[in-house]
């Protein structure tokens, strides 16, 4: 994995056997392990394995998973469909759970069309879905990087409220924060849902994702002093680096041809950054199929898996999450530190 943060996901102690299977006894943790891509490499260096003299073939006889059924689903050699440049720049470098949904919605919306806004820098870009006759309909945005979650969340702070009689309640339409300077973007009020990502470029760029300093060392003869967690400097090559491992994370969705390679090896050497401003249409013939997806496939698979292990899908499936109230102006129940070392005791570390 690119991300850090998976590792304390993965040490909950709801993602263990005592929460969805009831069990007595020492936990079984659904993830045994969390290795990130840097940490990999590590591994490698220590036992003296060198990645480019490995073969590029697929190793022979790799174990089946225990369910015939399961193992064709996460295994299976038809994994989705060839994307085009096109839509892997809209998409982003997290997953695609935000354009999945802009694609679910316009499934249900015959003639409709997604548009795409990039922002203020790359790493901001502003989704509608409008009808034929340009009304928009859903609305959505992506923000990577700290910076511009905090720009996000000053958008979304409530006007402040004069105590002064006869004082208006809010900033006239139009008055920008800064005098002379424009709002940028769109009208954060009308987002139905925003892809946040703390990690500048997304998830592709987390901090446990292989650096382009060390690709040049992988490739000296003898090259050695790979450390995790080193320097998380974005050197000008880095977004470049980031665009190949894209390339490579969307290619693997599907079982390219020789003519397929070389179009795409055609197509890596054009611009990979999104258009400003684009355009993109289309409705699955098939009402189940959503983006390249049968929404009725995953949901017998789903339902196949709690047959098989005897647990409701909400025990399979959902997880929980900590509502965070604020305390300004509240008393506080002993000090920060008893707080502190409360918290850290806490099964799951708090989570």
């Amino acid at each position: 994995m690119p991300c850090f943060d998976k590792k304390l996901e993965a040490s909950r102690s709801e993602l263990t056997s005592h929460t969805w299977h009831g069990q007595s006894g020492d936990a079984v943790r659904d993830v045994d392990c969390v290795i990130t891509a840097r940490e990999l490499l590590m591994l490698a260096e220590s036992r003296d394995i060198s990645f480019p003299g490995l073969p590029k073939h697929p190793v022979a006889g790799l174990p089946s998973f225990p369910e015939p059924r399961l193992n064709e689903f996460l295994f299976g050699s038809q994994r989705g469909q060839k994307r085009k440049r096109q839509d892997t720049a809209a998409i982003g470098t997290s997953g695609g759970y935000l354009w999945h949904i802009l694609k679910t919605k316009q499934a249900r919306h015959a003639g409709s069309q997604i548009t795409v806004k990039r922002g203020r820098n790359q790493d901001v870009s502003e989704y509608s879905i409008v009808d034929p006759d340009g009304t928009a309909i859903f609305k959505a945005a992506r923000y990577y990087g700290f910076r511009n979650i905090q720009n996000l969340v000053r958008k979304l702070k409530p006007a402040k409220t004069s105590r002064l009689p006869g004082a208006t309640t809010g900033r006239k339409v139009g008055v920008s924060r800064r005098p002379g300077v424009a709002k940028a973007g769109g009208d954060s009020d009308d987002y139905a849902f925003v892809e946040v990502m703390a990690c500048p470029g997304g998830c592709t760029n987390g901090g446990g994702q292989i650096k382009v300093g060390d690709v040049a060392t992988l490739r000296q003869v003898g090259g050695t002093g790979i450390e995790n967690g080193g320097s998380q400097e974005m050197l000008p090559q880095q977004r470049e680096w980031l665009a190949k491992v894209d390339e490579a994370y969307w290619s693997a969705e599907s079982n390219d041809s020789p003519a397929d390679d070389s179009e795409a090896r055609a197509e890596s050497d054009a611009e990979h950054s999104p258009a400003r401003d684009s355009v993109m249409s289309g409705v699955e013939d098939n009402p189940d199929m959503v983006d390249g997806i049968n929404h009725a496939h995953i949901h017998d698979i789903m339902k196949h898996w709690s047959t098989i292990t005897g647990i409701d899908l909400d025990t399979l499936m959902t997880t929980t999450y900590r509502v965070v109230e604020s305390d300004v102006g509240k008393d506080k129940p002993g000090g920060d530190v008893e707080r502190v070392n409360a918290l850290a005791a806490a099964a799951g570390g708090g989570w």
